[in-house]
């Protein structure tokens, strides 16, 4: 039987899938519900060619070297159109970018990996979402403890301009997540963070991208009023993330992407409307000096729940904070509150 299948350029099989005999002729590639394959093996030294599909070669020499070692062309040709009819080969292209190379490469695989072993919930190949993340710019500005390692994590996961314009030094506290050392206590935070940046990430942009326009802010705390922070980014219709920490427990959100609200503004009308008494409180909080009170595991939970929200928006998907805050609690519990554009708010084309 003549296969139908289109021949793919240096085929890659999907990185990270478990491979196991369930017998002798019958192969299960992966463990998740949803992912998991079974392949009917006819001849067994024909799974030899999963290891030939890494990327760096054409159909063609992989077909050659399947007939030295004793497969028949038309087994090799089965298992790779089996393979590609699961979802479990791709073009090596659309794994990583054809420009990304050396450490960045190295570094990037295991990220590529995972995207694409999440596809059908991507906006794009994993090289399309990796290449969008290179060319963003994401500024993270105010203070506090979480600052610090969703910069290096966004780096980390293939950001290619990430500032870290945090105010203060770097405090004990700050060592949690970032890879700063005691050695960096007492140091400017923002210099240090830049210095980690580039050792980790190497190549990785740190430094102000003047006023050419940044995909995402992520706004530690509000050291400013909230109306003045609102209206500043409504302005400039800039994307930003709100990230705060409140007597250890850390809240991601809301995410707002003007002129869309609620905003910042929203949230706090809507804490007026409750307590006549917010404005004389919010003016305290907004002086408070780095709130360290957090423990180290809740603080990573949070961390890797702001880097996935603001890397949703990067990626062009649907990130859950867009009109609600995220509190986590100690034990990864997740506690939401959802907010609505406020009536007496101008954002969302309302008039007071």
């Amino acid at each position: 039987m003549r296969s139908t299948s289109v021949a793919l350029p240096r085929p890659t099989l999907l990185p990270g899938l478990t491979r196991l005999w369930r017998d002798r002729h019958t192969l299960q590639l992966g463990l998740r519900p949803g992912r998991a394959v079974l392949l009917e093996v006819a001849n067994p030294r024909a799974a030899r060619l999963l290891d030939l599909l890494d990327g760096s070669r054409s159909e063609r020499v992989i077909l050659a070297e399947a007939t030295r070692a004793q497969v028949r062309p038309t087994e090799a040709r089965e298992l790779l159109d089996a393979l590609q009819a699961a979802g479990l080969v791709v073009p090596a292209h659309t794994l990583l970018p054809r420009d990304l190379a050396g450490a960045a490469r190295a570094r990037l695989a295991a990220e590529a990996t995972a995207l694409a072993l999440a596809a059908p919930a991507l906006p794009g190949t994993p090289a399309q979402v990796l290449r969008r993340r290179r060319a963003a710019r994401v500024v993270l500005t105010g203070g506090g403890r979480l600052g610090g390692p969703v910069a290096v994590a966004l780096a980390q996961a293939g950001v290619g301009h990430v500032v870290p314009d945090l105010a203060g030094p770097v405090q004990p506290g700050d060592l949690v997540g970032t890879g700063l050392t005691a050695a960096d206590v007492g140091q400017p935070r923002a210099e240090a963070l830049r210095a980690m940046i580039g050792r980790a990430c190497p190549g990785t942009l740190t430094r102000s991208p003047g006023r050419v326009r940044v995909e995402l802010v992520v706004q530690l705390d509000a050291d400013r009023p909230a109306a003045l922070l609102a209206a500043g980014y409504a302005h400039r219709r800039q994307p930003h993330l709100l990230l705060g920490l409140r007597e250890g427990t850390p809240v991601v959100g809301p995410l707002v992407r003007p002129p869309v609200g609620p905003c910042l503004h929203c949230l706090d009308l809507h804490r007026v409307d409750r307590d006549p008494g917010w404005p004389a409180l919010a003016a305290q909080l907004a002086g408070d000096p780095d709130d360290q009170s957090c423990t180290a595991a809740t603080l990573l939970a949070a961390v890797g729940y702001a880097v996935a929200e603001a890397l949703a928006h990067l990626d062009g998907g649907s990130p859950e904070t867009l009109g609600c805050a995220v509190e986590v609690g100690g034990t990864g519990r997740l506690r939401r509150r959802v907010w609505s554009p406020h009536p007496r708010c101008t954002c969302s084309g309302r008039r007071r």
